[in-house]
């Protein structure tokens, strides 16, 4: 744990016994902002705490008091945390000498969704595919929170609550690689801190198969690199207690099915692949399978997955491959719920080059602040 650096200086001047008024602790409290890490949970999740005034009311005095100070104080109540956005509950004892010692924060939400999931694929590589072959917006519409950074608090936290708003299970996290580009490897601990302490889950598409041709070896590499990062925690969704990993591709062959089962051997993912032409016919079947069929209103891939889409529109192709049109898309919602598939996907909360985004935009804004499309998701979604 690094407490403020006010903290030390305060420290020194006090002098080898320090003490402070109870006033003059609750006003260093609120003048700091605290890194601190909770290290008595298992996946010891780490935040960066600030204080107002009226939060750090609630420091208490402990022990004995000598000419109206004290060497310590305990805490219970309410601080913002910066990594998350979020307001948390979080108790400690502060001392003059030490800090903040004994950081206790929220229990994590260690539950896990059992099939069908509704989950929505999610898109990290944002400010960068903003622009695209000089075009800035690379989008033919205006997102509600304007051209976000998506490694920002405030935008992680907001979507985190649309997509749990809309009754979806997990997301699907665009995966470039561990230094891959755009960055989305660097941004994705923050999306599984947003969601710890809710029952929301998140999974990892991983996307440099639809634009190479990975070896068992660096899939082997990534898989382990996933599970040792970010699966194990509570965050990160896992079926049958395997953690899940999606698969994009453009090649698919059933050369990519054996492919991906020799590099899964003895790491334990559970897999779901894309779909191509004679796909079951592999004699290496992954777990589950998908499309990632953004150009259509609705797409079925039997005892496997069920895919909508809210319209597809690329800002280089002129036209719309698939229109938008509410009354379709609650159709489709309701389609799909009604389908039993174990995998029930929302293409996509947030794609805006291809305009298949569902989250809000300045053409489909409502009062709920989440916009028509994920309204409709919430409405007919149980």
């Amino acid at each position: 744990m690094i407490a403020a650096p006010l903290l030390a200086a305060a420290a020194v001047a006090a002098g080898a016994s320090p003490a402070w008024t109870l006033a003059h602790a609750r006003e260093v409290l609120a003048a700091g902002d605290y890194a601190v890490t909770d290290t008595s949970q298992r996946d010891q999740p780490s935040y960066h705490l600030v204080f107002t005034r009226r939060e750090a009311a609630a420091l208490r005095p402990t022990g004995k008091r000598a000419n109206g100070r004290w060497h310590t104080f305990t805490f219970r109540g309410t601080a913002n945390d910066g990594f998350t956005d979020a307001d948390v509950h979080v108790r400690f004892t502060l001392s003059p000498r030490d800090g903040l010692i004994g950081f206790r924060g929220p229990p994590a939400d260690t539950s896990q969704p059992v099939l069908p999931i509704r989950a929505a694929f999610y898109y990290a590589w944002y400010p960068e595919a903003w622009t695209r072959d000089s075009i800035f917006p690379y989008s033919l519409f205006h997102p509600s929170l304007g051209f976000y950074d998506a490694d920002q608090a405030t935008t992680v936290r907001h979507e985190t609550d649309a997509m749990r708003y809309a009754h979806l299970t997990a997301g699907i996290y665009s995966w470039w690689g561990e230094r891959g580009y755009p960055p989305t490897d660097e941004r994705f601990w923050r999306y599984l801190a947003a969601a710890r302490t809710t029952p929301f889950r998140w999974a990892v598409y991983y996307e440099p198969e639809g634009y190479g041709d990975p070896s068992v070896e660096q899939i082997r590499t990534d898989l382990a690199y996933i599970r040792d990062t970010y699966a194990d925690k509570p965050a990160y969704l896992k079926v049958d207690g395997r953690f899940v990993v999606f698969v994009y591709g453009s090649f698919e062959s059933c050369e990519t099915a054996a492919r991906w089962r020799r590099a899964n051997a003895g790491i334990g993912a559970y897999l779901v692949l894309k779909a191509f032409d004679g796909y079951l016919g592999c004699p290496a079947q992954p777990d589950a399978w998908h499309q990632y069929s953004g150009t259509r209103a609705e797409y079925e891939l039997p005892q496997s997955a069920f895919m909508i889409s809210p319209g597809f529109d690329e800002v280089r192709d002129g036209h719309a491959a698939l229109p938008r049109d509410l009354a379709q898309w609650r159709q489709s919602i309701v389609d799909m719920a009604a389908s039993g598939a174990p995998w029930q996907l929302v293409i996509s909360f947030n794609e805006w080059p291809e305009g298949t985004s569902v989250e809000s935009a300045r053409e489909w804004a409502t009062p709920s602040g989440y916009g028509a499309y994920v309204d409709a998701l919430h409405d007919e979604l149980p």
